[in-house]
């Protein structure tokens, strides 16, 4: 027994002392760390130089290959990796020096933290001779590419996109690294010329170099055996043709060359169709001009996006385009495509997501198995000549959420196909032919439509939602933000207004009348912002809501017949309360106007004098205050060249004008026709070198002519009527200024009923520059228009146009009128105005022109209206005037003139007004036949040496009040809802 127990406790002895070393070699495995200490040190050293250290795991005295983001050699023990990327890092010192004593690493990526702009180390890179990947991308960087990066001849992947100040060259020495797979670039202000050597790296699979405005440089031949996948040249100064070599790039899969600043030219070469790979094409905005589509393109079968906006295509769509099964997206827009939309046979596009096809002049009928690609979510078919009715569809797409199919010409009533589209939410019909009666309600019922645009078409839209709501008091509302229901007959306010409060409401040109509801923001009466609210040309007679409290930044209440005080909302932009029975102004409409650009009250019953606080509106661009009863003088913040649009005519405004206007100024319309306004014309207005139209008709100026307004080269209207301007008019420059053309743009000039006298210079009309251009190169249909949020502003001028009084609601830059009429200028008529080719009216009537009419007025071809009369004009009518095959008015009468009318051409529709009251012509209409003997102007081109007296006739005033109105499209600045400049009727 003792024996057994002695065994027992050596074994006992033994077992213990195996425990005690195997848990003293446990210990000392425990303290062994794979991170050398040196490693570790340069990693806290790292860690310390961010603000705030997020790297908790990252401790002294602990193993740094456990350490967050960090990879270590499996033999070595040495830092291989830093994997820190969106770490929420910031530094204000770049990149730390302790970094680049990890000479072992092989990979890093610091993206998506904050180095503040910090420039981009020069020195240091080159020590990380192992370095494969590396990603800096998106970390706020700046700086040129550091020199040492060119060492790093193992490097893989250089990723250095989205730092926005990443400047200078891009080097030549990423050529000679033959390892490099994927080069990241993009969204830097790089500048200078790419190295071409970089397209010929074999190894080089991603070249994204988008987002770079001004680094330029072109495609060259490509290399066989290339492996680039992904080639990113958007939004870059590159430029020239896509080479025939592209077919080289087997492996090619996206090909992004958009917004290239219209650099690039050329088509499609043929050989891009052997791309196989290629899933995502776009080449839009970028000046590519491709002609027809060629059909090959239907072989590029693995296409999921192609986008060729603005790329100059014309001609019809290629029926191969149906080929591309896998498309998602196919943007065609902004070209110049004619012919139809390709029937789609059934499986075709069956995965295509958005089709925009808008701004083309694609015709025919729209198809509507369109409206059941069962994946379409968005389809745009808008500004092009489509017509004819929508048809009726089956199977409705379940994933349809926006049509845009406004701007076209189509017709009939809208299908009820279109209510069984459950997922819609835009809808934009407006601007076609559309007929018919719909109900509103029947809208309601698609649940998720927040967009409904039905407006200027010939539909009635039958109001009928508050039975519907009534009737169905739990139905869902849908979520409307905008609405849009202009010119659709209705007679009452949707009730669906009485549940949702709408941002973008246009009720205009319709029929309803009674008080704007107080429930037609929801019932809101707090907090409500919203961006337009457009109840124009409607019938309204009061407004039982209150904008007092409410934020809108569009406000058209034009043309009803509103009452009593203007209502103001706060910080409005856009304020239209013309033509309605606003009789005054509130406290606290000007203190509101702070952020405004644009005021009309023009065409109200207001009075008084303007408010000085309105000198506190510095955003202000528009301000029409025109048809009023406003009095006192004009404040001097008014014309200081701060607006850019100043109508105040036809009011009772007195005094004299300021003349302080500084460099800079801004105007481009004045009109203060119409007034009591005295004084000289401000010569201050000489810097004003935007002004186009300036209208100071019917005042009471006492001034020569403005010959300095002669210097503005962009002034196309010129109206001084009816004041108290003497002297002469049309002086030849002075010597220093022969080589200047005076008033080159001037379209219209009226001096009429002044008190002007003396002869007009003939070269003077020869300055005239701008009419003496007949637009052969152009349709004349264009017209003094600038973008002002979409909104037609009419100025308007007095001429002497055909006799009568004629409004115009657009002025073309073709129309050109001269009215000289009532005053005493004496002498001949110059011939010179014979070479005014556009000239449309010519009156000057109520002179004293002596001389016979020049024959020179025969090569007016345009000529549409003239008026000589009241004159001491003497000899025949020139012959060569019943030539001119547009005249359709013509008054000679009150003169001297004898001889025989011209009895062809367009002399044979006048009537004898146009002749009375001279006595030596004869012939038709005139009752006083010519005998054989009595010449006519072709014999009677001496007729002028007759003449021995000269009879100054003057006319104080013409009594005409003629009417012509200038249609005026303006732009937003700031802040502005952006439209297209398309002209709206």
């Amino acid at each position: 027994m003792e024996k057994h127990a002695t065994t027992r406790c050596v074994h006992l002895h033994a077992f213990l002392l195996v425990l005690v070393h195997t848990s003293l070699a446990a210990t000392v495995i425990a303290t062994t760390f794979r991170c050398p200490p040196d490693q570790a040190s340069a990693l806290l050293q790292l860690k310390h130089s961010f603000q705030q250290p997020l790297l908790p795991s990252w401790r002294a005295r602990t193993d740094c290959c456990r350490w967050q983001g960090v990879s270590c050699d499996a033999t070595s023990g040495r830092v291989a990796a830093l994997d820190l990327g969106d770490q929420g890092l910031q530094s204000r010192g770049g990149l730390p020096r302790a970094l680049f004593q990890l000479t072992s690493l092989r990979r890093i990526d610091l993206s998506g933290n904050d180095f503040g702009g910090a420039t981009l180390s020069a020195s240091g890179f080159e020590q990380l001779a192992e370095l494969t990947h590396l990603n800096l991308s998106s970390t706020g960087l700046a700086g040129q590419i550091p020199a040492g990066i060119g060492n790093l001849t193992k490097l893989v992947s250089l990723d250095l996109s989205s730092n926005n100040g990443l400047s200078g060259a891009i080097p030549e020495f990423f050529a000679e690294l033959r390892y490099l797979a994927i080069l990241q670039l993009s969204n830097n202000v790089f500048n200078g010329t790419f190295p071409r050597g970089i397209f010929q790296l074999k190894s080089l699979r991603v070249l994204d170099l988008s987002a770079n405005s001004e680094l330029s440089g072109d495609l060259p031949e490509l290399p066989s055996g290339s492996s680039l996948e992904i080639l990113g040249l958007s939004g870059t100064n590159f430029c020239g043709r896509i080479p025939s070599s592209i077919s080289n790039l087997k492996r090619l899969k996206t090909l992004d060359m958009s917004g290239s600043n219209s650099r690039f030219s050329g088509g499609l070469p043929a050989s891009i169709s052997d791309l196989k790979f290629l899933s995502f094409l776009d080449l839009s905005n970028s000046g590519f001009r491709i002609g027809a589509l060629p059909a090959t393109v239907g072989r590029l079968q693995s296409l999921s996006t192609l986008r060729l906006q603005d790329c100059g295509i014309s001609g019809a769509i290629p029926s191969s385009i149906l080929n591309l099964t896998l498309l998602i997206e196919l943007d065609l827009s902004q070209n110049n495509l004619t012919g139809g939309i390709p029937m789609y046979s059934k499986g075709a596009f069956q995965n295509l997501q958005k089709l925009e096809l808008c701004c083309n002049s694609l015709s025919g009928s729209v198809p509507g198995s369109l409206f059941s690609l069962p994946r379409l979510e968005f389809i745009s078919l808008m500004s092009n000549n489509l017509e004819g009715p929508l048809q009726e569809f089956s199977d409705p797409s379940p994933s349809l959420a926006s049509i845009y199919l406004n701007y076209n010409q189509l017709n009939g009533s809208v299908p009820k196909s279109f209510f069984s589209l459950t997922s819609l939410q835009t809808l934009q019909l407006s601007r076609n032919g559309l007929s018919g009666t719909v109900q509103l309600s029947l809208f309601w019922r698609l649940t998720n439509l927040s967009n409904l645009i039905l407006s200027a078409n010939t539909l009635t839209v039958v109001v009928d939602d508050e039975d519907y709501f009534n009737s169905s008091p739990s139905a869902t509302v849908p979520p409307i933000n905008s609405l849009g229901l202009a010119c659709c007959n209705m007679t009452k306010v949707p009730s669906i207004l009485k549940y949702v409060l709408v941002v973008d409401l246009d009720l205009s040109c319709n029929q309803i009348g009674g008080s704007v509801p107080k429930w037609i923001w929801a019932g809101q009466k707090e907090n409500v912002d919203v961006f337009k609210f457009n109840l124009s040309r409607n019938k309204f007679t009061g407004m039982e809501l209150s904008l007092a409290n409410a934020s809108v930044y569009f406000l058209d209440l034009s043309f009803n017949s509103l009452p009593g005080p203007i209502p103001v909302p706060i910080s409005p932009q856009f304020l239209d309360y013309s033509n309605n029975l606003f009789s005054s102004i509130p406290r606290d409409l000007m203190p509101r106007l702070s952020s405004s650009f644009y005021l009309n009250m023009a065409n109200n019953t207001l009075h008084g004098g303007i408010p000085p606080i309105i000198c506190d509106a510095r955003n202000l661009e528009l301000l029409d205050l025109s048809y009023n009863y406003f009095s006192g003088h004009v404040p001097s913040c008014l014309v200081d060249g701060r607006l850019t649009i100043l109508k105040l005519g036809h009011n009772h405004f007195q005094g004299t004008l300021p003349d302080d206007i500084q460099r800079g100024c801004a105007f481009q319309t004045i009109d203060l026709n119409g007034n009591q306004i005295e004084g000289p014309l401000p010569k201050s207005l000489s810097n004003c070198h935007h002004l186009e139209v300036f209208d100071v008709g019917g005042n009471n100026f006492v001034d020569s002519f403005p010959h300095w307004l002669g210097n503005l080269t962009k002034l196309r209207v010129l109206v001084l009527r009816s004041n108290k301007l003497f002297g002469p008019v049309g002086a030849v420059p002075a010597n220093g200024d022969q080589n200047r053309t005076h008033f080159q743009s001037l379209q219209i000039i009226d001096l009429a009923s002044n008190s002007f006298s003396g002869s007009l210079h003939p070269q003077w009309f020869e300055e005239l520059k701008s009419m003496m251009v007949t637009g052969e190169n152009d349709d004349g249909r264009q017209a003094l228009e600038d973008n002002l949020s979409g909104k037609f502003y009419r100025d308007t001028v007095v001429v002497t146009y055909k006799g009568i009084a004629m409004k115009f609601t657009r002025i073309l830059t073709a129309f050109t009128v001269i009215d000289f009429s009532a005053n005493a200028f004496t002498g001949s008529i110059p011939e010179s105005i014979g070479q005014l080719a556009s000239l449309r009216g010519l009156n000057m009537s109520h002179n004293a022109f002596t001389a016979t009419i020049p024959p020179q007025l025969g090569h007016l071809t345009q000529l549409e209206s003239l008026d000589l009369s009241s004159n001491q004009l003497h000899g025949a009518i020139p012959e060569v005037l019943a030539s001119l095959t547009s005249l359709a008015w013509l008054n000679v009468s009150s003169n001297q003139l004898e001889g025989a009318i011209p009895q062809r051409g367009q002399f044979l529709t006048f009537t004898i007004d146009s002749f009375q009251g001279n006595a030596g012509l004869c012939g038709e209409p005139l009752p006083k036949q010519c005998d054989s003997g009595v010449p006519s102007s072709e014999h009677d081109k001496n007729s002028d040496d007759r003449v021995d007296t000269i009879v100054l006739y003057l006319v104080a005033g013409s009594g005409y009040g003629l009417g012509l109105a200038v249609a005026i499209l303006f732009q937003v600045v700031g802040k502005r809802w952006s439209l297209n400049r398309r002209v709206i009727y």
